[in-house]
């Protein structure tokens, strides 16, 4: 019986031996954008810059105000100046400081793709596959995160400071590409306000980036931004980043009795703004 147990004991431990080895489990791949040998698999973003060939303004869209939004902006005046940068040089922050016209400029590393913005010298930087702090620091450009969806970069941005935020237009004469109306809405946002891009190449030289503001103080529902915004590669010399330096010596304003854009110096502004308020 002992020599039959031995026996048994031995055939089974060869059967075993002889068994193949169970599958490994491959282990997760990394999400896209984690790893430096990744970078070839990511869209070309980064190949020169990106020029806006859109207006940097919204046109009208069906999202309805709340009452709160709804009460502003019955009681808002129209805008006879650009309402940021002037003598302080502040930037508008997001979504229309990357709309002004100057290129962008995207770098890439593990877990982060950057944006140079030229026309500020900001750069805005993009977490890959991250999570948002539980209470972020608000900042003009709001604190991003992104992922990938196939080929289109989905960014979310929320933790904004206070920024220029479009509620929508009067009636008037329409948008320009580089100039600021009188007719265009601008209001104070809520404290979650919410931005979500879907960003992504059309073409080899074109790029289009897709934006939707969830903010339940403004609207009733998401706001989804018109026009779709579409910038263009500019490559070689073009392409190449340039220092940008904000000038105060004077400011763009809309002058209603010339009916157009015009130059004047800060001062001059200022006076005539302080002579409004008087009246």
């Amino acid at each position: 019986m002992k020599n039959r147990k031995i026996v048994l004991a031995i055939a089974l431990g060869s059967a075993m031996l002889a068994m193949p080895a169970a599958a490994e489990t491959a282990a997760p791949a990394a999400p896209t954008g984690s790893t430096w040998a990744e970078v070839t698999k990511l869209p070309d973003f980064f190949s020169g810059n990106w020029q806006s060939v859109t207006s940097f303004l919204d046109h009208p869209v069906d999202a309805p105000y709340t009452d709160e939004a709804q009460a502003y902006v019955s009681r808002f005046k129209p805008i006879k100046d650009i309402p940021f940068a002037g003598a302080t040089c502040k930037t508008p922050g997001m979504p229309i400081v990357q709309r002004l016209g100057s290129p962008l400029k995207f770098f890439y590393e593990p877990g982060m793709i950057a944006i140079y913005i030229e026309n500020t010298s900001m750069t805005r930087f993009i977490r890959l596959n991250s999570k948002h702090p539980d209470r972020p620091n608000p900042t003009y450009l709001g604190d991003s995160i992104g992922h990938f969806e196939g080929d289109t970069l989905v960014v979310d941005s929320v933790g904004f400071a206070d920024i220029l935020t479009q509620y929508g237009d009067l009636p008037g004469q329409g948008k320009g590409m580089f100039i600021l109306p009188p007719e265009s809405i601008f209001g104070p946002h809520g404290p979650n306000m919410r931005m979500v891009e879907r960003i992504r190449l059309v073409d080899a030289d074109t790029l289009e980036d897709q934006l939707t503001i969830y903010d339940d103080t403004i609207w009733k529902k998401p706001y989804v931004s018109s026009p779709v915004q579409i910038f263009k590669r500019n490559r070689g010399e073009e392409g190449i980043p340039h220092e940008w330096v904000c000038s105060t010596a004077n400011i763009l304003a809309f002058d209603p009795i010339q009916d157009k854009t015009i130059e004047e110096d800060p001062a001059v502004v200022l006076k005539r703004l302080k002579e409004n308020d008087n009246h």
